[in-house]
């Protein structure tokens, strides 16, 4: 639950005492929100320094109104780049269940790159944007795509956005194995095994798509670090959230 309605009536973001009350469970992004992503660091303070050589200073603005626009700048631009993400999921959405239209305009380019990437990777989709709950683990989250490849393997697809140089993004980083593993465990007493696969869209230029196959190796300690992750996560939060869950489970909620 991302939102709720509050006393005043009016929609807000869920917060820790609403998951209490409510027996909510975390999502996977936020459970491994508890692990240092050095260089996703690295790229928001690049942000901030481009921010700050680029703009120009007020007259009579002090240091810290400066610091304060540099801050707003940067963060406007992290901000297009997660909306840009949103609209490649939603158009990779929409593509894979055969629709026609209803992407934004701004990723209109790639549109014809998901297909050609759907027509030769992908026999059957189960299915697209999909809940997935793990009342064990304590979590929950929403998966990309799950389908069955023209080998006949089952999938399980995550997409993400980067900017790609010479046919090869920036890195595949490790937490994209834990996400994907957490989703096949929570997945695993309905679909069995299935392979785990992340796919880089080019932020930048449209063009053909860049794959990573997890081995089952990387995905059995993705895994565990995942497991890790939940652990210091419910001991940062003074919050278990498998307990509630249990619970509502038992009760047929």
């Amino acid at each position: 639950m991302h939102t709720v309605i509050a006393a005043s009536g009016k929609e807000r973001p869920a917060n820790l005492a609403d998951a209490r009350k409510q027996h909510l469970l975390p999502s996977v992004t936020n459970i491994l929100g508890v692990v240092n992503k050095p260089a996703l660091l690295e790229w928001k303070m690049q942000q901030a320094v481009l921010s700050a050589l680029t703009l120009p200073r007020l007259h009579a603005e002090t240091a810290d109104q400066f610091a304060d626009r540099v801050v707003e700048d940067a963060l406007a631009y992290t901000g297009s780049a997660a909306e840009f993400g949103t609209n490649m999921h939603h158009a990779c959405e929409l593509v894979l269940t055969s629709q026609e239209g209803g992407w934004a305009p701004a990723v209109e380019a790639w549109v014809p790159f998901i297909r050609e990437w759907r027509a030769s990777r992908i026999k059957l989709v189960h299915w697209v944007e999909n809940q997935v709950v793990s009342t064990i683990g304590g979590y929950a989250g929403t998966a990309d795509a799950l389908f069955v490849d023209q080998e006949g393997r089952r999938i399980l697809v995550d997409f993400k956005t980067q900017g790609v140089k010479a046919g090869k993004p920036a890195v595949f980083y490790p937490e994209w194995c834990a996400q994907l593993a957490a989703y096949s465990m929570a997945l695993a007493p309905f679909w069995g095994d299935v392979y785990c696969l992340n796919v880089v869209i080019d932020s930048t230029t449209p063009g053909a798509f860049v794959e990573r196959m997890w081995s089952e190796e990387e995905i059995e300690a993705g895994a565990e670090a995942f497991k890790a992750a939940a652990v210091l996560w419910r001991w940062q939060k003074g919050y278990d959230p498998r307990e509630g869950a249990q619970v509502m489970e038992v009760r047929g909620a």
